[in-house]
């Protein structure tokens, strides 16, 4: 049975900026909440008893703080230079064990989990957890006889090669690295060496789910995540004046906000102060 996963959490949010300046994307909050903890919330039901988290040394003092707060037990890994999302697996390999969950840790991921790991712990061969999607344009798709993956195709124009875009989890076969390891350079990334390697090699599988996965890296789909749709999300700390509105924009912690300011598709950043009477357009505002 499959007890360990691994989230990849070395990642920043370059264009959440000054928002994220400094902090790992995964400590980013959502409505108040680290996006870790919603992660780490949605794998409680799994019965996994290693939760281990891929982190760059760069954020060491935020992550050590995080493990001696947190609810949760997590193990921490650093890597002391850039790997890319794979090269901390593949450098490491002999010390993972037979089979093993990997995964983004800096996405919101809605998907029946343990549906997949029931599936990874009777595969034979690495596989990656899918969704259909009803504009594959927008993605990389995987190409697939039946349930094999056999090669990544990188925003498609048509339907040709099907509509199947990786979710971002993950289960690997310490047999199947091993066996591709030396055509492997470090740094490496997952979606550009390991996988298509293990594809030519007719080592992965595809196991599709229905679920949704929003990326919270950008101004935009930050809003949303906060948002879906509904017109503004507002911290209960933060204070707004008279007369001013707010539109499509997600207001932080106690930052305080004038009279006649107008708000629109706008991040304010938690203690920023916005004067009397400004105007915030598609901005990220921190004072």
């Amino acid at each position: 049975m499959i007890k360990d996963i691994y989230l990849l959490v070395g990642g920043e949010a370059t264009r959440l900026r000054p928002l994220s300046e400094g902090i790992p994307k995964a400590l980013l909050t959502i409505k108040g909440r680290l996006l870790i903890d919603l992660i780490l919330e949605n794998l409680e039901e799994s019965n996994l008893d290693n939760i281990n988290l891929i982190c760059s040394i760069k954020h060491e003092s935020y992550w050590l703080d995080y493990k001696k707060n947190s609810n949760y037990n997590v193990n921490l890994h650093f890597e002391h230079e850039k790997l890319d999302t794979g090269g901390y697996v593949i450098q490491n390999i002999e010390h993972f064990d037979d089979k093993f969950l990997c995964m983004n840790g800096d996405l919101l991921i809605d998907m029946n989990f343990e549906s997949f790991l029931e599936v990874a712990n009777n595969s034979k061969n690495s596989t990656i957890c899918s969704i259909p999607v009803e504009d594959p344009s927008r993605y990389g798709v995987l190409e697939l006889e039946g349930t094999k993956i056999i090669n990544f195709i990188e925003k498609p124009k048509d339907m040709k090669y099907g509509n199947n875009i990786s979710l971002g989890v993950y289960c690997f076969h310490k047999k199947d690295i091993r066996e591709i390891k030396n055509n492997l350079e470090v740094p490496c990334s997952f979606e550009k060496n390991v996988f298509p390697e293990l594809a030519n090699n007719n080592l992965l599988d595809c196991f599709s789910v229905n679920g949704n996965m929003l990326d919270v890296g950008t101004r935009e789909s930050y809003i949303y995540a906060h948002t879906e749709n509904q017109t503004n999300w507002i911290s209960e700390s933060a204070t707004i004046g008279k007369d001013t509105v707010i539109e499509n924009s997600v207001i932080l912690g106690s930052s305080s906000i004038g009279n006649n300011v107008q708000v629109n598709n706008s991040i304010i950043c938690s203690e920023a102060i916005i004067e009397d009477e400004a105007v915030i357009n598609d901005e990220i505002f921190k004072s």
